[in-house]
């Protein structure tokens, strides 16, 4: 445990013992998200699941939250400064008493979807890594496409169709032991919003199996265009938009560094998906508002300069703005044709 001095305020109601899965969830300044997963959690809590929450916040909507989900459910709540993502992630892996770490967001899990996850861990002895499948709120396809539950057939295959996801913290459910063997090398991440993918990649890289849960288990509440461009855009029009760096230097850095456990044609093929659908996304942000690339063009060529599509980005990048506006208003056009 954390010393006291650490964080503002510790509190929590009794601690469980013989904890199959912990449920940690992450948030800063959202306690309407919280409570929306809360409610979806509360009817599924037993007796072998825990449900741990770090929320660094100014306020203490949350804190009155927990309290009073805390009469249906145990929990253990922490409160303290604001650390970032890397950190808190840390701070809730060390501090959780599960067989299985489950980190959440602010997302929802669906009816039964705990019941789903504590029956592969109960069941499937030898699995250290799950996939629990999501879809988008606003969407009925889900993240990874297989015909059913099964074991992913080896790393190569999980790495390939997980891609960036594996970094998306609501469906990757770990084994805590061998995730506590890698957090002291996963540190050196700390500020690439991506400590979660290390610890991620470094359960999978170790002994043990990978399951795939085809059903949906968590709805995803993506940022909105609107919110994303009020959380990057400062007041004097600076754009400071972290996306590049995260999804496209940050994950490949990390992903090579496992590269030992993984095929070379395994780590090229989900690097240069991940990096192709960052640099897309960076367009639509620059025409939306939201993105620039600006101190971005010279950056990716000498990262990505060994995949032919990083010179065609280059070559869109110099395009100025207003031309790109016209060119994507076609593009949805024909878009939206082609979809009639």
């Amino acid at each position: 445990m954390r010393s006291n001095s650490e964080l503002d305020k510790i509190a929590f109601t009794a601690e469980k013992k013989d904890i199959l899965l912990s449920i940690c969830i992450l948030s800063f300044n959202q306690p309407s998200e919280v409570e929306r997963l809360l409610i979806s959690l509360s009817p599924q809590i037993t007796d072998d699941v825990e449900v741990v929450i770090r929320y660094d916040s100014t306020n203490n909507e949350t804190e009155l939250l927990v309290e009073r989900f805390s009469r249906i459910i145990p929990i253990r709540y922490f409160r303290g400064k604001k650390v970032g993502i890397d950190r808190t992630v840390i701070f809730l892996t060390e501090e959780a008493h599960g067989r299985f770490v489950w980190w959440l967001g602010d997302d929802d899990v669906v009816p039964s979807g705990v019941g789903y996850v504590l029956d592969v861990i109960k069941q499937k002895r030898d699995v250290t890594f799950i996939w629990a499948n999501y879809r988008l709120v606003d969407s009925s396809v889900l993240a990874i496409e297989l015909p059913a539950d099964c074991y992913f057939e080896n790393r190569d295959e999980l790495l390939e169709l997980g891609g960036a996801a594996l970094g998306f913290v609501s469906s990757t459910i770990i084994n805590r032991d061998l995730a506590l063997s890698g957090i002291e090398s996963s540190k050196k991440y700390v500020g690439s919003a991506f400590v979660n993918l290390y610890l991620v990649l470094h359960v999978i890289s170790q002994q043990g199996k990978h399951y795939y849960i085809r059903g949906e288990v968590v709805v995803c509440h993506p940022t909105t265009s609107e919110e994303a461009k009020a959380s990057v855009v400062r007041g004097n029009g600076e754009i400071n938009n972290w996306a590049f760096e995260v999804f496209g230097i940050n994950f490949s850095n990390i992903v090579r560094e496992f590269s030992g456990a993984f095929s070379p044609c395994a780590i090229r093929r989900t690097i240069k998906k991940t990096f192709g659908q960052t640099w897309r996304g960076i367009l639509v942000a620059y025409v939306g508002g939201w993105d620039t690339p600006k101190g971005k063009r010279f950056r990716m060529l000498k990262h990505f300069w060994m995949f032919p599509e990083s010179w065609i980005a280059f070559l869109l990048f110099l395009i100025p703005l207003p031309v790109h506006r016209i060119l994507y208003r076609f593009y949805k056009i024909l878009f939206r044709n082609k979809q009639e």
